[in-house]
């Protein structure tokens, strides 16, 4: 990951597809369940073999070592979904991608913690928002691009949240940031206007 790093580090990203946290534990049936994960599995793929993205990045949340402050009572109340290997990877219909493209752990909900992702971001023309959870990763991951200075396109059809509901509110969160810190759009949305 650190070579492939420093080989775009001087250099243009294009539109950077960001898929965040999409792992087990957010499968239906397991702790944290996302709203419509399946569908939202599949419009990322869709959009990853669309073929459209410049550059892709993965995230994962692994559970600090050391945690400061109010992630300890975190780690101590989440120590079995902590520790558990399989609900940390990546989920089966993505890990395939993930051979090609870097993955990147972080250990708090803005994937801009990772300080990798934070400069390949950075070097992006548009930062493309997708995975879970929406109102938690998702959100903060945002703010901290916006205030980054990140341009950022939401893909609502490839974000999940706890519920249907918090997607909305999530939804409507970012729209107040439109249109000049970020864009809405569906994934048919977007590939349609890097095709044309």
């Amino acid at each position: 990951m650190k070579k492939r790093l420093t080989h775009l580090a001087d250099k243009s990203l294009g539109d950077t597809l960001l898929v965040i946290d999409m792992q087990n534990v957010y499968l239906e049936g397991q702790p944290w369940e996302c709203h419509n994960m399946t569908q939202t599995s599949h419009n990322i793929q869709k959009l990853i073999e669309a073929d459209v993205c410049d550059h892709i990045i993965f995230t994962r949340y692994i559970a600090s070592t050391d945690p400061k402050g109010t992630w300890k009572n975190y780690n101590v109340t989440y120590a079995d979904i902590n520790e558990n290997p399989w609900m940390n990877e990546i989920i089966d219909d993505l890990k395939p991608y993930t051979i090609e493209h870097p993955v990147y752990d972080k250990s708090t909900y803005s994937s801009y913690q990772s300080k990798e992702v934070a400069t390949l971001c950075h070097k992006a023309d548009h930062v493309l928002i997708t995975g879970v959870v929406a109102e938690c990763c998702i959100l903060s991951t945002i703010l901290n691009a916006i205030d980054s200075g990140d341009s950022i396109i939401y893909l609502y059809d490839g974000v999940s949240g706890l519920s249907s509901e918090s997607e909305a509110m999530t939804k409507k969160i970012i729209d107040d940031f439109s249109p000049i810190h970020a864009q809405i759009m569906s994934i048919d949305e977007y590939i349609q206007m890097r095709q044309k």
